[in-house]
This record gives C-alpha cells, structure tokens and sequence, in this order.
C-alpha cells in the first residue's frame, strides 16, 4: 500500500490528506512532513484534531448555509444582485450553485481529517487519558458534519475510514437511516468519552454532544424518518443539559448576541478573533447603503411576534436611520454591529466585524423539551419549559401580559406554537430551514411566496440537490430535479 502524506499546517490549524498523482505519493517532499515523523506526542495529536473546526465556521456564518437559511417563510425577497440568491430564494436553485458544492465539499473536508485522526489515534502510542477525549471530539465534529449532510442531501456516501487507494475515492450512497445510525454512534461514543470541561473556547465537550443528540433525536422523531419513539430521547437529553448548572438563560435576549465570547447560555459557538474579523452575517443582513443584503426579514414575520416582545423589539429594526437620516429597510439586528452604520462603514470595511455565532443555546434545549414533552403526553408539563423561553423575551419582566405565559392548548395548538417560538428565538441561528423539513411544512412558502416562486413547492423540497461534480465524480443519483 502506498503512503499518504497529510499537511499539518500548524499557523491554520488545517489538517488535509493528499490524494494527488501517483508520481506526488512516490515521492518524499521536504516541504511535506510524514505522519509518522509529525505525530510523536499528545501535543502533535491535539494541533491536528484542532485542525479539523477549520471547516465548522461555514457551516454555519458564512454563505453556505445563510443560502439555505433563507429559503424557509420567515425571509424576504434577498438583493437581486447577490449572487444566485434570488434564483434559490424562488426554488429554482441549480446544481452548479457554490453554496450546493461548498456545503457538500465542506462537511466531506471535515469528515476526511476527523477519519484521518481517529484512524491515526487508534494505534497511538500515547496514553489513554489523552486518546480517548481526542477520538470523542473527532468523532463529535465527524457526526455534527454528517448531520449537515444528511439533513440537506438525504442519504449520502458514508466514509468513516481514511480513503487508502484509488478504488476506494468513489462511494454508493447511503440510506438517510444509515447517516442517524452512524451520526448517532457517534455522538454517543463522543458524550462518553469528551470532557466535562472544554480544553479551550470553541471546541466540544461533553454537554455539546448531549445537546446535539437531542437536536438528532427530534429531527429523527420527525420527517422523513417519522420515528417517533425518539422524542423521548429528545427529551431526555434536552433535559440533561438543562439540569447542568453548567448553563442559565441571559436576563435579556439582546445581551445574547454582540458579544465576541460565550454567554451563560452558549452550548457551542464559533468564536472569531477581535479586530481580525470573520463573522460575515453583518453583512449580509445589513441593509445600510451599499450592502447587498441575503437575509431580511418577511412583512408576516414582522407582524407575528407578540406584544412586549424583545425579540422583535430590538431583535428587528424598521425604523434605524443611517447617516444621512434615511431610514433603512427593515433588517435583523442580532449580529450587525450598528456603529457600523452609524459610521457610514462600507462593506468591505465591515469585515472585521468579530460577534460571536452560537450554534447550540441552552433556550433551544427549552423548545426541544417543550416539543417532545408535547408530542409525548400533551402540553400539560411542556408549558413549563416553553414559559421560560417567552419569560425571558419580555420587555418588562414585571408585565406578564407581553408575551404571556400559553395555556389552554390542545397538543395541535402547542404543536404550532413550539415551531413558532422557535422561529421567534432562533432566527438567523440555521434552524428554519430544517425545521421545516422535519415538520413538512415547506406548503408555507408556497402560501407566503406565491408568484414569486419559478417552481411550485412539492415533494422534492426535502432536499437540495447534489453537487453536479459529486454526480461525476462518485457516479450516484442526484435527487429530484427542481
């Protein structure tokens, strides 16, 4: 078998395997360092595993998945002139698009280093202290990649070992239910064998991969899978995180965001450097003069929020002047740095905008709780977890008339009610459109987009379609045509 070279470029923290000619694997480059000469300590272990988070800041903050955010009923039409925005934004997106290729190429990018690792730590001679945390996290970012691919792909070719010759670069799709078995062993394997404790900001640990198990078991509990035994498993885990002192929701929902490090509610989150830059959501949320704007927010969406509620309040701003005194269109406010516009800065000076993203908040783990306790036995113990979410949305703590506390429902009515306040709290945060998809309810943006849309809604809308390289290159199906 011949030996593959990987690049450790510790300056990036990137790790990458090399599949190139047969000549490049023959030879021994002196810019290439061999696996077996790198990784000699748990210290050369733990660069490369930091190497594989160099793809999760797309996954969510960059355009990749914002494209797939706005295709859910709470968004407004994006600028014309963002680039192959308005024709998704109608259904008819194309398999040639960069966010259908980027996403698939990405989750594969951190799958391929996270299966590298976890191969390479299998026969570490290091001690078992350092290896298993090591393996979990890789296994936890591998899963968290999976989980991505699956929820917008359906079944996909499941690579769980480094590839190791050329007969083995194509793959056969797999089943939806093949990806959960997989994602969900790893998770599993991931909660018990991370740390209580994160060895630094940004990366798992044990409660991350609590807290996405129960994200997996609700998606599963719904459509496509329809499994629905699992909302108990959704539950529970919710539950466990919540129970972890570890976590307590922020007094006011706007101190969420605006800020370059954890909350008291952050779960996981991708952090970036203050004055670097990174984050891109500012930009494409802003609508000050010379932005082209992807996600606005829709007229419905707007008017849906009830009364007294700070997600609405502070959370969109349809009345904010730029310097001139216009007022700008109607945009979301969680992560758009407002000095900005009151500083006329363009958009390519906005790029060193450093907010924090969260990708998993404890309030989520509320709604989960609240969903599967209703899907379980009714809404009569779910009350209580959603409360806490609407409690902390009001404007005036001491008025129990915004926002008010729900009761009376019957388990459709409650049912309704979660996915809105999930809609409500998670705006922005990549939910929407997969919500959606385990709820079948993409009829909506039939009802909100109307004549706007090139393709009616239909059956095809459970997923996005592949890659047109990934078709050539891996010979597999694609999914409905638009």
């Amino acid at each position: 078998m011949k030996k593959y070279y990987a690049i450790i470029t510790l300056a990036g923290l990137v790790l990458c395997s090399l599949f190139g000619c047969k000549k490049t694997l023959e030879e021994k480059p002196r810019t290439f360092l061999d696996p077996d000469g790198f990784f000699n300590n748990p210290e050369s272990y733990e660069s490369a595993v930091k190497g594989i988070y160099d793809g999760v800041p797309d996954l969510l903050g960059g355009n990749i998945q914002m494209m797939r955010e706005m295709f859910s009923d709470i968004y407004a039409a994006p600028s014309a002139s963002y680039e192959q925005a308005l024709p998704t934004y109608r259904n008819a997106h194309e398999p040639f698009f960069y966010n259908t290729r980027q996403l698939w190429a990405n989750c594969y990018s951190i799958i391929k280093n996270a299966n590298f690792i976890i191969d390479k730590l299998g026969t570490a001679g290091i001690p078992d202290a350092a290896k298993t945390p090591l393996i979990a996290e890789a296994k936890c970012l591998r899963a968290y990649a999976y989980f991505n691919l699956v929820q917008f792909y359906g079944g996909v070719p499941m690579r769980i070992k480094p590839i190791q010759n050329y007969n083995e670069l194509q793959a056969p799709r797999g089943t939806e239910e093949e990806a959960y078995k997989q994602i969900v062993e790893d998770l599993t394997a991931a909660e018990a064998g991370l740390k209580e404790e994160a060895p630094q900001k940004g990366r798992v640990y044990k409660k991350v991969a609590t807290a996405l198990l129960a994200k997996v078991y609700l998606t599963m509990a719904g459509n496509p899978l329809n499994k629905t035994a699992y909302y108990v498993n959704a539950r529970d885990k919710a539950l466990e995180v919540i129970g972890d002192n570890k976590f307590q929701l922020v007094d006011d929902y706007a101190k969420v965001f605006q800020t370059t490090t954890y909350t008291t509610e952050t779960i996981w989150g991708v952090l970036y450097v203050p004055g670097i830059g990174g984050n891109p959501i500012h930009g494409q949320t802003c609508t000050a003069p010379g932005f082209v704007t992807l996600l606005l927010p829709a007229p419905w969406f707007m008017n849906s929020f009830p009364k007294g509620d700070r997600r609405r309040s502070w959370g969109i701003r349809t009345t904010y002047k730029d310097p001139s005194g216009a007022t700008l269109a109607p945009f979301f406010a969680k992560f758009i740095d407002t000095t900005f516009i009151d500083n006329g800065i363009s958009p390519s000076g906005s790029g060193i905008v450093s907010m924090a993203v969260p990708l998993i908040r404890l309030s989520e783990m509320y709604l989960i709780a609240a969903e599967a306790e209703n899907e379980i036995n009714g809404p009569a113990a779910a009350y209580a977890y959603i409360n806490k979410v609407r409690a902390r949305a009001r404007e005036n703590k001491n008025d129990a008339t915004q926002v008010p506390d729900l009761s009376g429902l019957t388990k459709p009515q409650f049912r309704d009610a979660v996915i809105l306040e999930r809609k409500w709290e998670l705006h922005l945060e990549g939910s929407t459109w997969m919500d959606m998809k385990r709820t079948n309810t993409f009829s909506k943006i039939q009802t909100v987009r109307g004549n706007n849309l090139i393709h009616a809604i239909g059956a095809y809308n459970q997923t996005w379609l592949i890659p047109d390289v990934e078709i050539t290159n891996n010979s597999i199906a694609q999914n409905p045509a638009y």
